[in-house]
Protein backbone atom coordinates (compact mmCIF):
# COMPACT_ATOMS: atom_id res chain seq x y z
CA UNK A 1 0.00 0.00 0.00
CA UNK A 2 1.42 3.40 -1.23
CA UNK A 3 1.62 6.15 1.40
CA UNK A 4 1.13 9.66 0.36
CA UNK A 5 3.47 12.54 1.52
CA UNK A 6 1.39 14.36 3.10
CA UNK A 7 0.14 11.61 5.28
CA UNK A 8 3.71 11.13 6.00
CA UNK A 9 4.19 14.48 6.92
CA UNK A 10 0.82 14.51 9.33
CA UNK A 11 2.49 11.29 11.31
CA UNK A 12 5.77 12.91 11.63
CA UNK A 13 3.87 16.03 13.18
CA UNK A 14 2.23 14.20 15.68
CA UNK A 15 4.85 12.25 16.55
CA UNK A 16 6.90 15.31 17.05
CA UNK A 17 4.13 16.78 19.18
CA UNK A 18 3.53 13.41 21.30
CA UNK A 19 7.43 13.59 22.12
CA UNK A 20 7.02 17.18 23.09
CA UNK A 21 4.27 16.38 25.27
CA UNK A 22 6.58 13.78 26.73
CA UNK A 23 9.42 15.92 27.21
CA UNK A 24 8.41 19.39 28.61
CA UNK A 25 6.55 18.67 31.89
CA UNK A 26 9.77 17.32 32.81
CA UNK A 27 11.49 20.45 31.85
CA UNK A 28 9.04 22.66 33.37
CA UNK A 29 7.93 20.56 36.41
CA UNK A 30 9.72 22.88 38.95
CA UNK A 31 7.29 25.84 37.29
CA UNK A 32 4.28 23.78 37.29
CA UNK A 33 4.84 22.78 41.03
CA UNK A 34 5.60 26.63 42.16
CA UNK A 35 2.83 28.28 40.40
CA UNK A 36 0.08 25.26 41.88
CA UNK A 37 1.37 26.59 45.61
CA UNK A 38 0.79 29.66 47.62
CA UNK A 39 4.04 30.70 49.66
CA UNK A 40 1.96 33.50 51.33
CA UNK A 41 -1.08 33.80 53.51
CA UNK A 42 -3.02 36.52 55.71
CA UNK A 43 -2.11 35.22 59.61
CA UNK A 44 -4.11 37.74 61.34
CA UNK A 45 -4.80 41.40 61.57
CA UNK A 46 -5.35 43.42 64.37
CA UNK A 47 -6.99 47.09 64.57
CA UNK A 48 -5.93 49.83 66.95
CA UNK A 49 -6.56 53.33 67.62
CA UNK A 50 -3.88 56.01 67.48
CA UNK A 51 -3.71 58.87 69.61
CA UNK A 52 -5.95 61.41 66.85
CA UNK A 53 -9.18 58.84 66.79
CA UNK A 54 -8.48 57.29 63.50
CA UNK A 55 -7.93 53.64 63.24
CA UNK A 56 -4.29 51.60 62.83
CA UNK A 57 -3.99 48.08 61.53
CA UNK A 58 -1.08 45.54 61.92
CA UNK A 59 -1.40 42.61 59.48
CA UNK A 60 0.55 39.65 60.10
CA UNK A 61 1.48 37.44 56.97
CA UNK A 62 2.88 34.32 56.67
CA UNK A 63 5.47 33.12 54.42
CA UNK A 64 6.98 29.70 53.70
CA UNK A 65 10.43 30.22 55.04
CA UNK A 66 12.27 27.83 51.90
CA UNK A 67 10.19 29.67 49.37
CA UNK A 68 12.61 31.87 47.69
CA UNK A 69 16.20 33.21 48.37
CA UNK A 70 14.85 37.42 48.28
CA UNK A 71 11.45 38.40 49.65
CA UNK A 72 9.24 40.80 49.46
CA UNK A 73 5.81 41.19 51.51
CA UNK A 74 3.26 43.99 50.82
CA UNK A 75 -0.19 44.51 51.98
CA UNK A 76 -2.05 45.73 48.76
CA UNK A 77 -4.98 48.06 50.14
CA UNK A 78 -7.60 50.31 48.77
CA UNK A 79 -7.40 53.66 49.34
CA UNK A 80 -10.92 55.44 50.91
CA UNK A 81 -13.27 56.84 48.59
CA UNK A 82 -11.70 55.75 45.24
CA UNK A 83 -10.60 52.99 43.14
CA UNK A 84 -6.38 53.64 43.47
CA UNK A 85 -4.90 50.84 45.55
CA UNK A 86 -1.56 51.15 47.48
CA UNK A 87 1.22 48.94 48.78
CA UNK A 88 2.59 49.16 51.95
CA UNK A 89 5.97 46.75 52.76
CA UNK A 90 5.89 44.22 55.38
CA UNK A 91 9.14 43.56 57.50
CA UNK A 92 10.35 40.28 58.95
CA UNK A 93 8.79 39.81 62.14
CA UNK A 94 10.22 36.35 63.48
CA UNK A 95 9.99 32.14 62.59
CA UNK A 96 7.43 29.82 64.30
CA UNK A 97 8.85 27.08 63.07
CA UNK A 98 11.23 25.97 60.16
CA UNK A 99 9.05 26.14 57.19
CA UNK A 100 6.99 29.47 58.72
CA UNK A 101 7.95 33.00 59.08
CA UNK A 102 5.57 36.17 59.93
CA UNK A 103 5.90 39.17 58.25
CA UNK A 104 4.12 42.35 59.79
CA UNK A 105 2.92 45.35 57.91
CA UNK A 106 0.91 48.50 59.35
CA UNK A 107 -1.51 50.43 58.24
CA UNK A 108 -2.99 53.48 59.51
CA UNK A 109 -4.76 56.95 58.63
CA UNK A 110 -7.82 58.94 57.90
CA UNK A 111 -8.25 57.37 54.07
CA UNK A 112 -8.42 53.38 54.64
CA UNK A 113 -10.53 51.74 51.89
CA UNK A 114 -12.49 48.24 52.73
CA UNK A 115 -10.52 45.91 51.46
CA UNK A 116 -6.68 44.61 50.79
CA UNK A 117 -4.95 41.70 49.85
CA UNK A 118 -1.71 40.12 50.34
CA UNK A 119 0.92 40.04 47.33
CA UNK A 120 4.50 38.33 47.68
CA UNK A 121 7.63 38.74 45.85
CA UNK A 122 9.93 35.90 45.74
CA UNK A 123 12.51 35.07 43.16
CA UNK A 124 10.89 37.80 41.25
CA UNK A 125 7.67 35.68 40.58
CA UNK A 126 4.75 36.92 42.46
CA UNK A 127 2.31 35.55 44.24
CA UNK A 128 -1.17 36.50 46.03
CA UNK A 129 -3.49 35.81 48.58
CA UNK A 130 -6.42 37.91 48.27
CA UNK A 131 -8.61 35.82 49.57
CA UNK A 132 -10.10 33.32 47.09
CA UNK A 133 -11.07 36.50 45.08
CA UNK A 134 -13.07 38.18 47.31
CA UNK A 135 -10.12 40.39 49.42
CA UNK A 136 -9.54 40.93 52.97
CA UNK A 137 -12.13 43.50 54.64
CA UNK A 138 -10.90 44.79 58.47
CA UNK A 139 -13.65 42.07 59.90
CA UNK A 140 -11.05 39.44 58.89
CA UNK A 141 -9.54 39.31 61.74
CA UNK A 142 -7.99 35.43 61.35
CA UNK A 143 -6.30 34.56 58.19
CA UNK A 144 -4.84 30.84 58.66
CA UNK A 145 -4.68 31.35 62.60
CA UNK A 146 -7.29 30.10 64.98
CA UNK A 147 -7.22 32.34 67.54
CA UNK A 148 -5.36 35.94 68.08
CA UNK A 149 -5.67 38.69 70.79
CA UNK A 150 -7.69 41.63 69.67
CA UNK A 151 -6.11 45.45 70.50
CA UNK A 152 -8.53 47.10 72.27
CA UNK A 153 -8.22 51.18 73.91
CA UNK A 154 -6.21 51.66 76.87
CA UNK A 155 -7.39 49.33 79.88
CA UNK A 156 -7.63 50.13 83.84
CA UNK A 157 -4.68 49.01 86.12
CA UNK A 158 -7.83 46.94 88.09
CA UNK A 159 -10.01 46.14 85.10
CA UNK A 160 -8.37 44.50 82.66
CA UNK A 161 -10.67 43.49 79.57
CA UNK A 162 -8.93 40.83 77.19
CA UNK A 163 -10.86 40.30 74.03
CA UNK A 164 -10.08 36.73 71.36
CA UNK A 165 -10.68 36.33 68.37
CA UNK A 166 -11.43 32.96 67.43
CA UNK A 167 -12.30 30.65 64.31
CA UNK A 168 -15.51 28.94 65.09
CA UNK A 169 -14.36 25.51 64.24
CA UNK A 170 -16.81 23.46 66.41
CA UNK A 171 -19.54 24.37 68.86
CA UNK A 172 -18.27 23.14 71.79
CA UNK A 173 -15.32 24.84 73.00
CA UNK A 174 -12.90 26.69 75.61
CA UNK A 175 -11.10 29.29 75.12
CA UNK A 176 -8.80 30.77 78.22
CA UNK A 177 -6.38 33.01 78.96
CA UNK A 178 -3.50 31.93 80.89
CA UNK A 179 -1.55 35.28 82.96
CA UNK A 180 0.78 36.11 85.65
CA UNK A 181 1.24 38.99 87.71
CA UNK A 182 5.15 37.95 88.90
CA UNK A 183 6.79 37.30 85.69
CA UNK A 184 5.37 33.55 85.44
CA UNK A 185 6.69 32.62 88.87
CA UNK A 186 2.70 31.72 89.29
CA UNK A 187 -0.03 32.18 86.89
CA UNK A 188 -4.23 31.50 86.43
CA UNK A 189 -6.04 30.30 84.01
CA UNK A 190 -9.53 32.19 83.18
CA UNK A 191 -11.84 30.98 80.75
CA UNK A 192 -13.67 33.74 78.58
CA UNK A 193 -17.25 33.56 77.15
CA UNK A 194 -18.99 34.09 73.95
CA UNK A 195 -19.92 37.71 72.82
CA UNK A 196 -20.51 37.45 68.99
CA UNK A 197 -20.27 35.91 65.82
CA UNK A 198 -17.69 38.59 63.57
CA UNK A 199 -20.12 39.59 61.04
CA UNK A 200 -19.51 38.15 57.14
CA UNK A 201 -16.69 35.43 58.72
CA UNK A 202 -16.44 31.97 60.42
CA UNK A 203 -14.93 33.77 63.68
CA UNK A 204 -16.57 34.54 66.78
CA UNK A 205 -15.38 37.12 69.59
CA UNK A 206 -14.93 36.19 73.47
CA UNK A 207 -13.78 38.33 76.04
CA UNK A 208 -13.03 38.42 79.78
CA UNK A 209 -12.13 41.06 82.31
CA UNK A 210 -9.37 40.36 84.74
CA UNK A 211 -9.14 42.33 88.54
CA UNK A 212 -5.69 43.03 88.54
CA UNK A 213 -3.06 43.87 91.19
CA UNK A 214 -2.23 47.90 90.31
CA UNK A 215 0.81 47.71 91.88
CA UNK A 216 1.81 44.29 89.66
CA UNK A 217 0.83 46.15 86.11
CA UNK A 218 4.46 45.60 85.29
CA UNK A 219 4.91 42.00 85.86
CA UNK A 220 1.63 40.90 84.21
CA UNK A 221 1.47 38.92 80.72
CA UNK A 222 -0.79 36.58 79.14
CA UNK A 223 -1.09 34.41 76.32
CA UNK A 224 -4.36 32.93 74.94
CA UNK A 225 -5.61 29.01 74.90
CA UNK A 226 -8.07 27.54 72.57
CA UNK A 227 -9.35 24.12 72.80
CA UNK A 228 -11.54 22.24 70.15
CA UNK A 229 -11.84 19.20 68.16
CA UNK A 230 -9.33 17.44 70.33
CA UNK A 231 -7.04 20.08 69.95
CA UNK A 232 -5.05 23.07 71.73
CA UNK A 233 -4.08 26.39 70.04
CA UNK A 234 -2.15 29.14 71.63
CA UNK A 235 -1.67 32.74 70.41
CA UNK A 236 1.42 34.01 72.90
CA UNK A 237 2.26 37.01 70.83
CA UNK A 238 4.46 34.64 68.82
CA UNK A 239 6.27 33.54 71.88
CA UNK A 240 6.67 37.23 73.42
CA UNK A 241 3.24 36.96 75.44
CA UNK A 242 1.21 39.77 75.95
CA UNK A 243 1.88 42.57 78.79
CA UNK A 244 -0.03 45.68 79.81
CA UNK A 245 1.73 47.80 76.92
CA UNK A 246 -0.39 45.78 74.34
CA UNK A 247 -3.02 48.33 74.20
CA UNK A 248 -1.64 51.52 74.20
CA UNK A 249 -2.47 53.83 71.42
CA UNK A 250 -0.07 54.64 68.74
Amino acid sequence: MRISKSFKKLSAIIMVFAMLCGVLPMLGCGITAKASSNPVKLYAMEQGATKYGYRSYDIYVQVEAGSAATKAVYVHYEMSGSDEWQDVAATYLTKIDDNTEIWKASVYGWGLGSEYAIKYVGDGQTYWDNNNGNNYTYSDYLGVANVKSMRLTYQSSENYKIQAAVRNLAYSKVVKVRYTEDNWATYKDVDLSYVSAISGTDSEIWEVTLNLDPDKRDSFQYSLCYQVNGQTYWDNNFGSNYDSTYYRGY
